[in-house]
């Protein structure tokens, strides 16, 4: 009896911490990496050097090339210390920013840019792109913050899809945004997380809600965000 009454305490302490594993190794999952964040993240804005074969379509001075949507509310996109500042408006919920300069491509092209949120607690930096003869949204946040994916895939926006990742991000933090489109993919990158790694053969892409303009598109949904180093390159 003694030997078992050693025995069962031992086997309870091994639940528990069997338990406790499992609970937390997807916890581990829920947030990026400090490393991942862009280093200057509390320094002064700077606009960067524009890399051999990128094209840049955001001088950090102007709003040249870009149309203001306000989505029926009263949010006042404006330039601010090299940044885009899209934010949250005191009458409505939705504040962004469409492209109206050159035709860019719908494949095989490369979107870089970096965000930040600064108020609100939802999405800070959302991206609707051209994709063929449609258009979808890479959502950052979105749910009351925590859900990211791809709006929308067969019918489903990015809280029901496959794309689904939930975890948080920081306020007043810098995060580098990279999202490639080929023909038979979709891909998108926070630093070294991938965010979105959709093989689109056979998949509907589309958008969740016909209010949002179809167009190269920058927004945020009841949250301020800032914007910059926004390029794009054509990719073979």
């Amino acid at each position: 009896m003694k030997e078992n009454n050693r025995t069962v305490p031992f086997v309870m302490l091994l639940i528990v911490v069997l338990t406790t594993a499992i609970c937390v190794v997807p916890l581990c999952s829920m947030s990026l990496r400090q490393s991942e964040i862009v280093a200057d993240g509390n320094s002064q804005n700077t606009l960067q050097d524009i890399p051999e074969g990128w094209q840049s379509l955001f001088d950090g001075k102007t709003l040249d090339n870009w149309q203001i949507l306000r989505y029926g509310g009263n949010g006042e996109p404006h330039v601010k210390n090299g940044v885009l500042v899209l934010p949250k408006p005191t009458d409505g919920i939705m504040t962004g920013v469409c492209w109206v300069g050159e035709s860019l491509p719908v494949n095989n092209y490369e979107v870089y840019y970096e965000a930040r949120r600064v108020a609100g607690s939802d999405i800070f930096a959302g991206f609707t792109f051209l994709y063929d003869d449609t258009s979808a949204s890479i959502v950052f946040g979105g749910w009351g913050g925590v859900v990211n994916g791809l709006s929308s895939i067969d019918g489903y926006d990015a809280s029901e899809n496959e794309t689904c990742q939930r975890f948080s991000w920081q306020n007043d933090r810098w995060y580098p945004v990279q999202v490639r489109f080929t023909p038979d993919s979709i891909r998108a990158s926070v630093g070294l997380d991938i965010i979105v790694d959709l093989a689109t053969k056979g998949k509907d892409i589309h958008l969740r809600a016909d209010y949002l303009d179809t167009g190269f598109t920058l927004w945020t949904y009841n949250s301020t965000g800032e914007i910059r180093n926004i390029r794009i390159r054509r990719i073979e």
